[in-house]
């Protein structure tokens, strides 16, 4: 793994961004925390240097969900990578960009450091198609 990469992490529940922060923090990562789209967007906006977003569908705000920001983050950001998580709401392939990977909750600890640590999986979505890639898990 890179020396401390750097992952946007959105999520609205604050048990579980702060138990999937540990984790990612414990897996080498720089975690940057968001609740919402538009926190989300600004904190991308000021770290540059951020490689992965992981992003649950549901944010806190009542404003896009993480579908959405997932669209825009792929649009400001061409080669991020994009993880979209959720254990409510499964996306069709062509709603998210084709550089993501969609993930299920709840997913066993080790599966989410996995899929951000393998950047084959993300070099595989084919970026011409909006079609992403599903990763289901069981934890």
């Amino acid at each position: 793994m890179e020396a401390t990469r750097k992952i946007l992490l959105v999520e609205d529940e604050p048990l579980v961004l702060q138990t999937t922060a540990a984790l990612l923090a414990e897996g080498g990562y720089q975690v940057i925390a968001a609740t919402g789209y538009a926190e989300a967007l600004a904190r991308l906006e000021a770290e540059p240097d951020a490689a992965v977003l992981v992003t649950d569908i549901n944010l806190a705000g009542g404003g896009p969900d993480g579908v959405a920001l997932a669209r825009e983050a792929a649009r400001r950001r061409p080669g991020l990578r994009i993880v979209i998580v959720s254990g409510a709401v499964r996306p069709l392939g062509g709603d998210y960009p084709g550089q993501a990977i969609f993930f299920t909750k709840p997913y066993a600890p080790g599966a989410l450091l996995a899929i951000v640590a393998d950047g084959a999986a993300f070099e595989n979505v084919p970026e011409a198609q909006p079609s992403g890639r599903s990763v289901v898990t069981g934890a």
